[in-house]
């Protein structure tokens, strides 16, 4: 008896696991075929980068005439249509160092950068960060890569190491005898919060 039921397992397996094998590999071809190659790059792409080329990842560095230095990176740059030694940025970022240690930092969603006249300018949301406690918003700025000197176009917010003002103007400017000359006018309103000794 027992013969007979191992008999008619063996004879149903040899039967419904081949079967289970081919239904298994089918499904796994069915299901590989519909997943597209990710590697390739849409025609739109390809006819969009051959029309107008771009940088990757470029990164510029080199020093103001004042002997501090500067680096420039972003996430894309293509050709600036306006202007045939200008560059378009896409997340910019710029690094300033003066000659005394004192950094500056300016980030913003897109900037252009004149070869010409070394100057960097942004026209969108910038953020400006320095080394000695000042963190800044607005939404126009020029950076002059020649010194080192930072001027904004249009109102600021700012956070200072002595409280928090409102300008609508900046000027950030290497001097040879200070560090850093920080200047702000054009309707300045400063809340002024002592710092705690501890």
């Amino acid at each position: 008896m027992q013969n007979d039921a191992y008999s008619q397992f063996v004879s149903w397996a040899k039967v419904v696991l081949p079967l289970g094998a081919i239904i298994l590999l089918s499904t796994l071809f069915l299901i590989a075929r519909n997943v597209g190659d990710t590697s390739q790059i849409p025609y739109a792409d390809i006819e969009e980068i051959a029309r107008q080329p771009r940088l990757s990842a470029p990164k510029m560095v080199g020093m103001s005439e004042t002997g501090g230095t500067y680096t420039i990176e972003a996430d894309v740059a293509r050709q600036d249509p306006d202007t045939n030694n200008g560059l378009i940025a896409e997340a910019i970022v710029v690094n300033m160092t003066t000659i005394d240690g004192i950094q500056t930092t300016v980030s913003a969603g897109v900037g252009k950068l004149d070869s010409d006249a070394k100057v960097v300018t942004l026209n969108s949301l910038a953020r400006v960060a320095t080394s000695d406690g000042y963190l800044m918003e607005t939404r126009g700025l020029v950076t002059s890569l020649i010194d080192g000197s930072l001027e904004t176009t249009d109102p600021l917010e700012v956070r200072a190491p002595y409280g928090s003002l409102t300008a609508g103007r900046l000027t950030i400017t290497p001097d040879s005898d200070e560090p850093q000359l920080i200047v702000f006018n054009n309707g300045v309103r400063l809340i002024y919060q002592p710092q705690s000794k501890e």
